[in-house]
């Protein structure tokens, strides 16, 4: 039995390195060396684990079909087996005869689990680190094998062929999305992977995110949602590996190396936290044990175990108890007999584990540039291009900065910079803290009468990813052209109309086949004009094409040896000298076990919020892009919310927290509902079908989100004219409940959130349609998200008039496109200040004149449009017909008063008053807004530091004030200066009111008394006209 579970334990840590070091350094590595004798065996009869037919973490495998559904989005279920759609062959890693392997965490609900990789490394996933394909060729050279069968993807435009063992990216590529929204609710269902050309792409929130658990104190991020976000991202390299410089360096913290004779040499880091946290009078104080376990070349988990999960007194006793303690929590796989403390007060320690950790960090990349002339496809030819031509000028220009190469401080990526060797000028340019030396061809050195031009192949083929800028007429290029093991990204570039005013790019990308899909996503047509947007593009496309790179097999082997040899070197030179060997060494050593201990009570789940690293969960989720079931692991921090797929250990979507609205838990499984309503629907796979995993699961999403469970709501109605009386958006928020109606007495309240009506989520519903449904329906089912304490409603994205909600896509953030973005909400009310007030008002016209009521402009029946809307008045909303009838006769006597209002509720105003107050109170001055103001900071409507304190009476002290602070305290005294104007101006319209009512009230009793006169004179009054002319 021993034996078993070694084995399986060491197959399974191979079939997850690559999610913790794949992106690792280029160094090399080789993890062929058996373990114990017999540690290829083990390693190649354990890569099919995951692939078991009736394993409950295989992917493909007969699934149960779903009971005919009452909704046309349960429809979509489909009982078909299908595979995860990755492209990368992941089924020929073994026999699926194997068992099910014991590589899962024993405690998913007690490890806290820091980032991406940790977690799907403690869950044993990710392909397996190995270099058995070292010997087969790599590269542009796969291409051109004798003993390559792969026939290419088949994909082939006027830029790229079709190759084989390499993956074309022409714009056609679909994305992955798990959840229900606008996005799949209309996509055409793809019934296998062949029929999506081989290749997949995420979506930018899961190919962003890396780490779960925020310790760095620094809160980067916004409240938008994910159609908000920049779709341009850097997709990140294994960034938990600063997990050790943010947590242990620096602090009194433990660590223990050895070599395991099944898993090779361990290093283990462990570093005791104690955090405080005030409530109310009390000080509660919070203790977590954060681990760091770091298995050869196979795997690093970094995990958070909190103190209630540890035996009692096990805090009291030694830190090798402890640490026992701690590892059979976190990894019983480990033998800790031979783990041995390090050296003490040894900086070089600290220096080599933090080199080791840091390892896959990459910030400088060098990319070579070939020059396609037209009528040329060839690597020979390219290179044989002695000079440039104005067409590829423009294109260098555009892509970085000439730099002259004698005497550059900066990357040189392998250039000559002393004696003009590889030529005079490189391109070069930064990025995001990322630097990239371009190797262009024509830059380089020319060899007469050399076809080979190894002057220039050298470094250029040497680069693992390669731009191929192909001029108007060029012939397609493939990578069977080109000789090279080191080159597995082509970036093809076609210029369309040089030189001119309306230049356009076309792009294509070519990869090896074991180089990962990378972003972002090229667009439908992959033609782009030459801007800003394209810039960024291209060289976030460069950088993510390198990092690819870094997790193929070959180079994710070469960083594993660096990587082992290194923990290896630590295992035997930096350890003190082992005790006397006691019961338990001296059976591990001569019994092939361990003295048998007490046996452990099952402590309970930590779910609480204080544990802010990510719990795990095995879980069924419905794909509703592949329109099928698949497995995955769900993990849940206080940040993010991730699913990762099985065995790929990919992210496959990703959430923060503060999106998610509620959740709803019915016979499907878990409803999660999220931004403005998308769905993810997920059923906790559970061996025995009990409750529990989704017990604490639901716990949890309540302890570290802002959501709430939904309710049912059943509203009746006695005839069809009759009105259900509620108002509700386009996005599902119900704006007006009329009190003591039908809506009102069944419990539904203003700022309501509906996310399905009659079982149909309303994500996937135009506000026609749900008119409609209410309008016919004599009684309807709503599953409706009550709103949050204070009245107002549950929202996943901060803005009210999102574009996303009516289906539009936001822009990319970029120069080009900075001032069409959506503004900030003290921008966005400046702008509505504007639209309201009529023709004649200035940003100089006093209140007086912008709110003359003899100069509206705007109708009566426009404004009455606009007073309809109540929480976001930007958008429309349904209601029920004699509700709206009822609206409307109300609203038609309603007076013409001026078009802005100003409401007691701050949270349905759009005054300027009212948002100052939001912006300036602590909830809503968070670093978000922080960000957001500084973005858009003008200077010139800032008073300086003198202004400002003649106006506030401020102390001498804070003269160099924080900019921020002192815009938003301007801004107050502004607004409350204009409050007071507003209510002089106020108080005089209601003393001219007065005399007016007066007046009138004369003129009638004078008509009155003329009346009578006439009366006993007998004679005709004169004709009385309008009291409002009288």
């Amino acid at each position: 039995m021993c034996v078993m579970k070694n084995a399986s334990a060491a197959a399974r840590g191979s079939h997850n390195h690559n999610n913790s070091s794949t992106t690792s350094s280029n160094v090399g590595i080789n993890a062929t060396e058996p373990r114990g004798g017999g540690g290829v065996g083990i390693i190649a009869g354990g890569r099919s684990i995951f692939h078991r037919p009736n394993s409950m973490l295989s992917v493909s495998g007969t699934t149960e079909p779903v009971p005919s559904p009452t909704s046309p989005y349960i429809g979509y279920f489909s009982a078909k087996p299908q595979t995860t759609g990755s492209d990368t062959d992941l089924n020929n890693f073994g026999s699926r005869d194997e068992p099910l392997s014991d590589w899962q965490p024993p405690y998913p609900r007690l490890c806290a689990y820091h980032d991406c990789h940790s977690l799907a490394a403690a869950w044993g996933l990710g392909p397996p680190t190995t270099s058995l394909e070292n010997a087969k060729p790599t590269g542009a050279s796969q291409a051109q094998s004798p003993s390559e069968d792969d026939p290419g993807d088949g994909k082939t435009n006027d830029l790229v062929q079709s190759c084989p063992a390499f993956r074309n990216e022409i714009g056609i590529e679909p994305i992955r999305r798990l959840p229900l929204s606008r996005y799949t609710m209309n996509v055409v269902r793809i019934s296998n992977e062949e029929d999506s050309g081989g290749t997949w792409q995420r979506e930018h929130t899961a190919a962003e995110i890396g780490v779960l658990e925020d310790v760095s104190n620094v809160y980067l991020g916004g409240r938008l949602c994910a159609s908000r976000q920049s779709k341009i991202v850097i997709e990140p390299q294994d960034i938990g590996s600063y997990y050790f410089r943010h947590c242990f360096a620096g602090r009194s913290h433990v660590d223990y190396f050895g070599t395991d004779d099944q898993l090779g040499p361990v290093a283990v880091s462990m570093v005791r936290e104690v955090s405080e946290k005030k409530q109310r009078v009390a000080i509660h104080s919070h203790t977590l044990y954060r681990i760091i376990v770091r298995i050869s070349d196979l795997l690093t988990m970094r995990v958070a175990v909190p103190e209630e999960a540890l035996p009692e007194g096990a805090q009291d006793k030694s830190n090798r108890a402890l640490m026992r303690e701690l590892l059979e929590l976190v990894c019983p796989q480990i033998h800790f007999g031979c783990l041995r403390p390090s050296l003490p007060n040894n900086n070089k320690v600290e220096e080599l584990l933090l080199k080791v950790d840091e390892q896959p960090i990459y910030t400088r990349y060098k990319v070579g540039v070939l020059y396609c002339k037209a009528g040329q496809s060839t690597e020979e030819q390219m290179y044989n291009n002695e000079h440039s031509s104005p067409a590829f000028e423009e294109f260098l220009d555009f892509l970085g900065n000439r730099v002259r190469l004698k005497g550059f401080d900066s990357y040189k990526g392998g250039l000559d910079t002393r004696g003009d060797t590889t030529g005079e000028y490189s391109i070069y340019t930064e990025y995001h803290s990322h630097e990239i030396m371009f190797h262009v061809s024509t830059m380089l050195p020319f060899t007469p009468n050399n076809r080979q031009q190894l002057s220039r192949k050298r470094h250029i083929g040497n680069d693992m990813v390669t731009i191929i800028f192909q001029e108007p007429g060029a012939l397609s290029f493939s990578p069977i052209t080109v000789r090279s093991h080191f080159q597995h990204v082509f970036i093809i570039v076609r210029v369309n109309n040089p030189c001119t005013d309306n230049v356009t790019y076309s792009l294509a990308v070519s990869r090896a086949k074991d180089v990962p899909a990378f972003g972002p996503p090229i667009q439908p047509g992959a033609t782009y004009q030459k801007c800003a947007e394209f810039h960024d593009f291209l060289l976030t496309k460069i950088i993510n094409a390198e990092n690819a790179v870094h997790r193929s097999k070959k180079f994710a082997s070469m960083a594993a040896r660096t990587r082992r040899e290194a923990l290896k070197d630590l295992a035997e030179n930096y350890v003190t000298a082992h005790p006397n060997e006691g019961p338990s060494r001296i059976a591990s050593r001569f019994l092939g076990g361990s003295v048998k201990r007490k046996e452990r009570p099952v402590p309970k789940p930590a779910l609480g919020a204080n544990i802010r690293g990510a719990l795990s969960w095995l879980v069924e989720v419905h794909d509703h892009t592949l329109n099928q079931k698949i497995n995955c692991i769900f993990g849940v921090s206080a940040e993010n919310i991730v699913l990762l797929g099985i065995p790929s250990g990919d992210v496959l979507f990703a959430t923060p927290t503060h999106s998610i609205l509620g959740w709803a838990n019915t016979d499907l499984g878990l409803k999660l509902y999220y931004d403005h309503g998308e769905m993810l629907l997920l059923k906790c796979a559970t061996p025995d079908g009990s409750d529990k995993e989704m017990n604490s699961l639901l716990r949890r999403l309540e302890a570290v989100t802002n959501g709430e469970e939904a309710k049912e709501l059943m509203l009746r109605k006695t005839k069809p004219s009759d009105s259900y009386g509620f108002h509700i958006q386009e996005e599902g928020v119900v704006t007006d409940v009329e009190m003591y109606q039908t809506a009102w007495r069944t419990g539904l309240r203003q700022g309501s959130r509906v996310v399905e009506l009659e079982n149909v989520p309303v994500i996937t519903m135009s506000l026609d349609q749900m008119t409609l449904l209410l309008e016919e329906r004599t009684h309807v089912r709503i599953l409706m998200i009550a709103p949050t304490a204070d009245g107002n409603p549950r929202r996943g994205c901060e803005d009210p008039n999102c574009p996303a909600v009516k289906g539009q896509e936001a822009q990319i953030l970029t120069p080009d496109t900075f001032a069409k973005q959506p503004m900030t909400y003290q921008e966005m009310f400046k702008v509505r200040n504007r639209e309201f007030s009529s023709t004649q008002s200035t940003p100089q016209s006093s209140f007086e004149e912008r709110f003359n009521f003899s100069k509206l402009i705007k109708p009566q029946e426009m404004y009455l449009n606009e007073r309809s809307g109540s929480i976001n008045e930007s958008q429309s909303e349904a209601s029920t017909p004699g509700f709206r009838d009822k609206k409307k006769g109300i609203l038609s006597s309603v007076p013409p008063i001026p078009p802005r209002t100003y409401k007691k509720n701050r949270e349905l105003s759009n005054s300027v008053h009212d948002q100052l107050y939001e912006s300036i109170s602590p909830r809503s001055l968070d670093r978000a807004q922080s960000d957001e103001a500084l973005r858009f900071y003008d200077d010139s409507k800032c008073p300086s530091p003198q202004v400002f304190h003649e106006d506030a009476s401020s102390d001498q002290h804070h003269v160099s004030f924080d900019s921020e602070l002192a815009k938003y305290q301007y801004w107050l005294q502004k607004a409350l200066k204009e409050r007071k104007e507003l209510e002089l101006l106020c108080d005089q319209l209601k003393a001219q009111l007065a005399l007016e009512k007066r007046a009138h009230d004369g003129t009638k009793k004078q008509l009155q008394f003329l009346q009578q006169y006439c009366e006993r004179l007998s004679l005709l009054p004169p004709e009385a006209e309008d009291d409002e002319e009288l």
